[in-house]
C-alpha cells in the first residue's frame, strides 16, 4: 500500500459512523454507489472484509473496528492540517461558508450579508441553509449561526442575542373569525405549527388541540400564516416586518430564540472570518434589538 488514498478512508469512517450506505452518502455530500465502490476498493486493497451487511444496515467486522479510531483519528489530523494552512496563508480566505437555519438565512441575513459584500466586493460567500447542525469541525462551513451554545471545545463563538417569539396571524383570518382573547378562545382556532414545537410549548400542549396545519419546516409555517391559514408563531422582528400580521394574546411569550454566532479556534484569526463574524453579528444583535 504506496499511497493513501484519503477518500477511500473518508468513505469507511462516514460508514462506520452512519451504519449505512445511505447515511455515509450525505453526510459526506456523495452518493451511494460512490461510497459502496469506495469501500469495496478499500477492501480490495487491503485484503479484508470491512462490512458485513445486515436488515439494519452495515455492520463493521471486527478488524474494522479496530481500525476506525485510526482511521478518525487520520481524518481529523487532516482536517486540522487544512484549517492551520488556511489560518496561516498569506492570501487570506476570499471564499466564506456561512451555515443557518432555514428560516434565519432566508429570512434574517440576506440584508446582513448584502451590507457585508458591499464592503467586501472580493469576497464570495456559500450560504447553506438547513435546520440540521452543520459540523464545522469537519469544515463543512467556516462561520454558523445557531440556536444552541457550541459545546465542542475546538469552537469558539458568542451569543449576540435573544429574540421573543409570539402569537400571529394575517389580519385577513382575524376578519373572518376574530382574535382570541385568552387560552379558552384560542383553542376554538385553526393553529398553525410542528408537532415538534408544539411538545416544547406546554401552554400550547394543554389546549389539547392538533394544528389545523402541521408543517415541520419553519419557511413553510411562515407561509401559511402569511396565507391566512390560522395562528401560528413567529420571531417578533420578522412579524414586525410584516404589517398584516397582527399579535395574539401580545402578552404571551411561548419561546425564546437565541442567536449565536460560531466557528472554529483556528479560523477564527483569519481575515474574512474574523471581518465576517464581526459583521454578522453586529447584524444579529441589531435584528435581536428590534424586539425590545
Amino acid at each position: 500500500m504506496d499511497q493513501i488514498d484519503w477518500h477511500l478512508w473518508r468513505s469507511f469512517a462516514a460508514a462506520c459512523r452512519a451504519g449505512s450506505l445511505s447515511g455515509a452518502a450525505r453526510a459526506l455530500g456523495t452518493t451511494q454507489p460512490t461510497v459502496s465502490r469506495q469501500i469495496a476498493q478499500l477492501e480490495a486493497m487491503i485484503g479484508q472484509t470491512l462490512f458485513t451487511r445486515s436488515k439494519s444496515g452495515l455492520v463493521p467486522t471486527a478488524h474494522a473496528s479496530a481500525l476506525m479510531p485510526i482511521a478518525a483519528s487520520m481524518i481529523d489530523q487532516a482536517h486540522t492540517l487544512e484549517r492551520l494552512a488556511k489560518s496561516a496563508s498569506a492570501a487570506e480566505t476570499t471564499t466564506l461558508t456561512i451555515t443557518a437555519s432555514q428560516i434565519t438565512g432566508t429570512m434574517v441575513l440576506p440584508p446582513i450579508l448584502a451590507a457585508f459584500l458591499d464592503g467586501h466586493p472580493t469576497t464570495r460567500i456559500t450560504l447553506s441553509l438547513t435546520d440540521a447542525v452543520e459540523n464545522i469541525l469537519e469544515r463543512k462551513a467556516d462561520v454558523a449561526v445557531r440556536h444552541t451554545e457550541p459545546t465542542q471545545q475546538e469552537l469558539w463563538g458568542r451569543k449576540v442575542g435573544t429574540v421573543p417569539i409570539k402569537l400571529y396571524a394575517h389580519r385577513d383570518y382575524v376578519q373572518r373569525h376574530g382574535v382570541p382573547h385568552d387560552f379558552t378562545e384560542l383553542s376554538r382556532h385553526r393553529l398553525i405549527a410542528s408537532s415538534a414545537h408544539l411538545r416544547r410549548l406546554p401552554e400550547l400542549m394543554a389546549l389539547g388541540q392538533r394544528p389545523a396545519l402541521d408543517c415541520s419546516d419553519d419557511v413553510g409555517l411562515l407561509a401559511a400564516l402569511r396565507a391566512g391559514v390560522g395562528i401560528g408563531y413567529c420571531q417578533t422582528p420578522i412579524a414586525q416586518d410584516n404589517p398584516d400580521l397582527v399579535p395574539i394574546l401580545p402578552d404571551y411569550i411561548p419561546a425564546s430564540l437565541p442567536f449565536w454566532i460560531v466557528t472554529h479556534r483556528d479560523l477564527r484569526n483569519v481575515l474574512n472570518v474574523r471581518d465576517v463574524m464581526r459583521h454578522v453579528g453586529e447584524g444579529l444583535n441589531a435584528y435581536c434589538r428590534r424586539s425590545l
